[in-house]
């Protein structure tokens, strides 16, 4: 296996990072604006996602033993395929929200915004790491994941505070919090992509 077949490889990943970052636009979409629609085109998107992840995972490691260059995206399409797992996720807790007409507060809707613009920017960054595999925005990256963690743990405990004040629905308080996880762990597997390929 020669150069040209891991850059194939590295095309067929950012072209899924791609398609990733095309789910988060829907999803959000169908958040704000309470449009299924939305949802089943990325729902469509996950699942082709998903199908790319399994089978380009099978030609990597098959490639690894063969080419150096290759086995540093060994295990990139599985991160992106969890990532499309958690998008998946999302897409049914806010179809829940849209099917059940349950309301987000203000503050929840806020945070949720900051959540969604936040991981839409690692997600723009993460392609454009994918090709150029640089420092700096591998730092971003890992950085990022940090900020997300940290705001969604602080939502969450504000949150449970609107909770206990009655300001809060106890079944929007579950979609809520599957999104903010879902959201947490997608920035998660991309700094895992970010710390794996710069070694």
């Amino acid at each position: 296996m020669g150069d040209v077949k891991t850059g194939d490889f590295v095309a067929a990943i950012y072209s899924i990072s791609k398609e990733l970052e095309e789910c988060q636009s829907q999803i959000y979409n169908a958040f704000i604006y309470n449009n299924p629609s939305f949802l089943d085109e990325a729902d469509t998107v996950t699942k082709r996602v998903i199908d790319n992840e399994e089978r380009l995972t099978t030609e990597l490691l098959a490639a690894c033993g063969k080419d150096e260059k290759a086995r540093r995206y060994c295990t990139v399409p599985t991160n992106l395929g969890r990532i499309a797992f958690n998008f998946e996720i999302i897409s049914r807790a806010v179809r829940t929200k849209i099917k059940e007409d349950l309301l987000f507060s203000d503050k929840a809707i806020s945070e949720v915004n900051f959540l969604f613009n936040r991981t839409k920017e690692i997600l723009n960054t993460l392609s454009d790491f994918l090709l150029a595999r640089n420092t700096y925005t591998a730092n971003y990256l890992i950085e990022s994941e940090k900020e997300i963690e940290r705001a969604a743990t602080e939502f969450a405990t504000l949150h449970e505070e609107r909770l206990i004040e009655g300001l809060c629905l106890p079944k929007v308080s579950g979609i809520y919090i599957l999104i903010l996880d879902s959201i947490k762990r997608i920035a998660w597997n991309a700094r895992t992509i970010a710390e794996n390929l710069v070694r």
